[in-house]
């Protein structure tokens, strides 16, 4: 049993954008930067309000003309490992966010490209980030500490973005 399995659905997806935030400024400086931004930004807003619908959400993501998907061929990803390890970082987060919204949204419809999303996928996650230059493993461990104390499992205590982000 993983020991995501002990806390909330939220406190879920809020561990994996927590961690993306830790990278992502390594971002700032390619022309998709933006896209990311908003991207992760929209996860968060559907984590603390359900502002969006999982539909939403997997269309912006997969925008056949500016979807964070394309951004694997914009130019500096293929030949920049670390580009490609923070990238691939985000994209895992990102679909494990919104395979969380269909997930609350009860429905029976998911994405071809998310069927095989599951809470295993934070671990999916945690493999791909630790390839990232600067992230620290100390990192996740204090988030985790934070969620299994705060947010266990069956609870609906609502997720705070500024809150959880001070925590790391």
């Amino acid at each position: 049993m993983g020991w995501y399995e002990k806390i909330n659905e939220d406190a879920k997806a809020a561990y994996v954008l927590t961690l993306t935030e830790k990278i992502i400024d390594q971002t700032k400086k390619y022309e998709w930067y933006p896209l990311v931004r908003e991207m992760t930004d929209m996860c968060w807003e559907w984590v603390e309000e359900k502002k969006y619908g999982a539909d939403d959400l997997y269309e912006r993501f997969d925008d056949e003309d500016d979807g964070l998907i394309l951004i694997e061929g914009y130019p500096g990803v293929k030949e920049n490992p670390q580009a490609k390890s923070v990238l691939f970082s985000i994209i895992e987060a990102v679909c494990y966010v919104i395979w969380q919204a269909y997930q609350y949204e009860k429905t029976e419809y998911v994405p071809q490209l998310l069927e095989s999303e599951s809470d295993q996928s934070i671990d999916q996650f945690m493999e791909r980030i630790r390839e990232v230059d600067g992230y620290q493993e100390e990192w996740a461990e204090r988030l985790k500490k934070h969620l299994l104390e705060n947010y266990p499992a069956g609870s609906d205590k609502k997720i705070k973005r500024s809150e959880i982000l001070s925590r790391i």
